[in-house]
């Protein structure tokens, strides 16, 4: 008696797993090619389960609105998360449309307008900070997923979901082992942090490090100058702002790696060397962490996965439109560089 065709046999025939050659027989999510691989040789083993709508390639076909709040196209940090946006739609057969608005000068209702026409049937937010184009994009009722977000008192609705890198416990971890290997007290945080959500939660967590290394963190030490009034890239500026502190700070944590670097470039020009005089801890780890000397500490976030994460957030938002908004929190990898290795440059 002829052997029937089973899930395990065609897993066997391609080297897959069981689960995997599931999914693609179920209508499940797998990359197209899988699901193409595992229906082409159920055919040709004639498995007796599947029909017609096996066959038919993916399952809904989504349309995605990637919005951001500036160009993205020269920004480090974002090319290598879009491209992983874009690979996980082209994968999966979605749609992608994107959108870019400039606060003052787009009106909401252009922006609008774009939406209803393309009939989205979800949205990925980018850089989107803006508290009134943010409240606005959310009571339109589409389902939205925001990488980062506004540091406003946005309460959470159904309808969208957030997802960030771990800022606030990544800062508080090298606050405690700076100050656990050099005996640094004085820290000083460089940045807005009414921003967005990632800067208010590195300011945070430089504090809850300062309380539990020293027990005491006054914000008068700190360079918080908001972003509409101040300059963070320009060095002459953060010199002033430096020259105004009423201490001496052992280590600058900064609201990004471009930040730290015009703050190094603001300490060469007062003679004080890095890190034997101070320390400077940027975030990100985008370029401008190694473009210059001394090359900086940051924290790098896996982008490709942020994106492919990203995307699938918003798909279960669509799919599951009344589960309870959440806040996601993606993993941080710290590089330790030149700018806080003082033993080094001591020996």
């Amino acid at each position: 008696m002829k052997k029937a065709v089973t899930i395990k046999s065609i897993a066997e025939q391609l080297n897959l797993s069981r689960n995997t050659v599931a999914k693609a027989l179920n209508g499940q999510y797998v990359p197209e090619a899988t699901r193409e691989l595992v229906l082409k040789k159920a055919q040709e083993m004639n498995y007796k389960s599947l029909n017609a709508s096996n066959l038919e390639l993916g399952g809904k076909k989504y349309r995605i609105l990637l919005v951001a709040g500036k160009p993205l196209i020269n920004m480090s940090y974002f090319i290598p998360l879009v491209k992983s946006i874009e690979n996980s739609c082209y994968e999966r057969n979605y749609e992608l449309f994107q959108y870019t608005y400039t606060v003052n000068r787009t009106p909401f209702s252009s922006f609008a307008e774009y939406v209803k026409e393309l009939n989205v049937d979800g949205i990925v937010a980018i850089e989107c900070f803006d508290r009134q184009f943010v409240s606005k994009m959310i009571n339109m009722g589409k389902p939205i997923c925001f990488v980062d977000f506004t540091a406003g008192n946005l309460q959470l609705n159904k309808n969208y979901d957030i997802i960030s890198a771990n800022d606030e416990k990544s800062i508080c971890e090298i606050v405690k082992f700076i100050h656990s290997k050099y005996g640094t007290k004085h820290f000083t945080f460089v940045g807005d942090p009414t921003h967005c959500l990632s800067f208010n939660e590195r300011h945070v967590g430089m504090r809850m490090g300062m309380l539990l290394v020293t027990g005491s963190h006054s914000v008068g030490r700190d360079i918080l100058c908001a972003n509409e009034s101040f300059d963070y890239g320009n060095p002459d500026a953060i010199k002033t702002e430096i020259l105004k502190l009423k201490y001496k700070p052992e280590c600058f944590i900064c609201c990004n790696d471009f930040v730290a670097r015009n703050v190094c470039n603001a300490l060469k020009s007062l003679n004080m060397r890095i890190p034997q005089d101070v320390m400077v801890v940027g975030f990100d780890n985008v370029t401008d962490s190694t473009s210059m000397s001394p090359e900086i500490t940051s924290f790098s976030v896996d982008k490709e996965f942020l994106g492919s994460e990203t995307l699938r957030t918003l798909v279960n938002r669509i799919e599951h439109p009344d589960v309870p908004s959440r806040i996601i929190t993606v993993s941080t990898t710290r590089i330790l560089r030149e700018s806080t290795n003082r033993i080094s440059h001591n020996a």
